[in-house]
């Protein structure tokens, strides 16, 4: 039997596909504020934000006679028709925040427009007013939700502890303090305030201010036709995602695009782990759909390949930074330290072809003059300070060092200064020292040397004098021959010799015969009817480079590391061995001065 449910029902239905838990509630009424002008927005909650939620901003406010229809639902100021949808420029739109809210709460407003000379008290219990009056207030809106889901116990029940669900609300007001830095933000907790931020309008001092344990030198700064941010040095990274903020058009949003842009603009220069990043996206309204989710934290892009594209080679040109090499000081999380199980590989060595191809040398960049982060206070200032000392000082922040300017890596300014344990190659510049391990920078060498000519279907190919047969397992034997291909744009002559074996009559050029023999017998002894075949091929260059490649240890003489420096200096990618190991990490004069407690 079908039937209609009562509005009581369907309101505490509807309110649950919009706010799950407290830092849902949190999240809208945060937005409403930043769509209301707010300047200055205050989030208080007690008890994880399940008993107690205080928004207070300087905003707009609502005017007297539209304070009972905010609360309705479908009522909003944001959109009046369906093409509205289209062009959306605020957070919100949808109109059901406000009316979901209060229908699972016990809900008091106070507002005031520029334009009254006095405000307006609304208090609506599980969605009913009880009271509207007039009431004095400044400008702008107080939202005070209390005892979240007291008519709906089903639904409370699920909630965590107090400590998990502030969590979360915090989290949520450092993301968006991060988007939004004109706007001062102040957080309190159980009547302590956890953080304050400026409103200076500068993103980066936002980020130090609500993440404090943040170093200057792990962030770079980026900057493309859609894209601004800061990213991390290849260096510092986390094991989970954890450290990604994305925003598109002052929006927070997940989306598999904009990190598919991000780990392909590192270009394999991730090891393990996952980098950090800040990033703000500007698009044009009409180009995205952000009505596919209750909470609005998914879009879709209709111009998605061209953002892809524009946020990789914003990083890709930030990688190319002196600033991207990665320190040799202990790196730092962005929130906390975690700890790696286990290494994880990143990146596709299979778009070896398109990632080559696509780099340019530093020096067909414009070499653009760009401001460089400003460092803030010194670790062992932070350390001291409690957060109540982090609110107040922000409020005189000053950088340690002064700003410089952000310049491409150079290999022609390094002077050799030593050689250590015969494997690591100390270089100078001006006011940085480098360590470059020469089995990693030979791995890289011999890696692009490989693929190179195995791209180039050149086929270099030498005869031997003696074949060499390799036989294979019958279903490798009887599938389609199409995996010969690429042994033979390798520079393999490679023919059937029955009963489940394969003649090589010529090898390349480039690889000696024993290299070549167990090379092949790899790649065979690997072969499946479903694998990958450029795959396979890249994955078994990266193996041979590694077993060719001079290993740690072994000394080589001043003319050998000369040559070895300048032959990396060649490679399109010269930071990171084919496993995205670094290969050389540096330490700058001002961080070995500290050392020292010279600064």
């Amino acid at each position: 039997m079908i039937r209609v449910l009562d509005k009581f029902t369907a309101d505490k239905i509807a309110a649950g596909e919009v706010i799950e838990r407290p830092v849902s509630a949190v999240k809208e009424l945060v937005e409403n504020s930043i769509d209301a002008g707010a300047s200055s927005i205050i989030v208080e909650i007690r008890g994880g934000g399940k008993t107690y939620i205080r928004i207070t901003d300087d905003g707009c406010g609502i005017p007297a006679g539209e304070a009972k229809t905010a609360f309705l639902r479908h009522a909003t100021s944001k959109i009046s028709t369906i093409s509205d949808l289209d062009n959306i420029h605020s957070l919100g739109f949808r109109g059901e925040a406000l009316a979901s809210i209060a229908a699972v709460s016990r809900l008091m407003m106070v507002t005031r427009t520029e334009e009254e000379t006095a405000g307006t008290r609304i208090v609506l219990h599980g969605g009913k007013v009880i009271s509207s009056e007039k009431a004095g207030a400044n400008r702008g809106t107080t939202m005070v939700v209390e005892d979240l889901f007291y008519n709906t116990p089903a639904r409370r029940k699920f909630m965590g502890s107090d400590v998990r669900e502030g969590g979360a609300i915090i989290e949520l007001i450092q993301q968006y303090a991060v988007c939004y830095p004109a706007v001062r933000f102040m957080m309190i907790r159980n009547g302590e305030t956890v953080f304050t931020t400026s409103g200076s309008g500068d993103h980066l001092r936002s980020i130090y201010s609500v993440y404090p344990d943040t170093e200057k030198p792990g962030l770079i700064r980026i900057e493309g036709q859609h894209v601004t941010g800061y990213v991390s040095d290849p260096g510092s990274t986390r094991s989970t995602r954890k450290g990604q903020l994305f925003f598109v058009n002052g929006r927070l949003v997940d989306s598999k695009a904009i990190e598919k842009g991000l780990i392909a603009g590192y270009g394999g220069r991730i090891f393990s782990g996952h980098p950090s990043a800040f990033l703000f996206i500007e698009e044009d309204p009409s180009k995205l759909d952000v009505n596919i989710h209750p909470g609005k934290r998914e879009i879709r892009f209709l111009r998605e390949n061209e953002i892809v594209a524009d946020i990789s080679d914003a990083v890709r040109q930030a990688m190319l930074q002196k600033e991207s090499v990665p320190s040799g000081r202990p790196a730092k999380a962005v929130y906390s330290v975690e700890i790696d199980p286990a290494p994880v590989m990143t990146g596709e060595q299979s778009d070896i072809r398109e990632y080559l191809s696509s780099l340019r040398r530093p020096e067909e960049i414009e070499n653009k003059s760009n401001s460089s982060l400003q460092d803030i206070e010194s670790d062992d200032e932070r350390a001291s300070l409690s957060t109540n000392d982090i609110a107040i000082s922000e409020s005189v922040w000053k950088p340690d060092i002064d700003a410089a300017e952000r310049e491409l890596f150079d290999f022609a300014q390094l002077e050799y200064r030593g050689y250590l344990f015969d494997t690591y190659i100390v270089m100078q510049s001006p006011d940085t020292v480098y360590l470059f391990d020469q089995h990693a920078a030979h791995e890289r060498i011999f890696y692009e040397r490989f693929v190179t000519n195995y791209l180039s279907g050149a086929k270099m190919s030498q005869p031997i004098l003696t074949p060499v047969t390799i036989s294979v397992s019958s279903d490798v034997y009887y599938m389609s021959r199409e995996w010969l291909r690429p042994l033979e744009a390798a520079g393999f002559e490679i023919e059937d010799f029955g009963a489940g074996s394969f003649i090589v009559r010529s090898i390349p050029a480039y690889m000696e015969l024993s290299e070549a023999e167990a090379f092949a017998k790899s790649y065979l002894e690997e072969m499946e009817p479903s694998s990958a075949v450029n795959s396979t091929v890249i994955d078994k260059l990266i193996m041979k480079s590694c077993k060719s490649a001079v290993k740690g240890g072994e000394h080589l003489s001043r003319l050998e590391i000369d040559r070895l420096i300048r032959d990396l200096a060649e490679c399109s990618n010269p930071y990171c061995c084919p496993h995205g190991r670094p290969t050389f990490i540096r330490y700058t004069e001002y961080e070995i001065e500290r050392s020292f407690r010279r600064k």
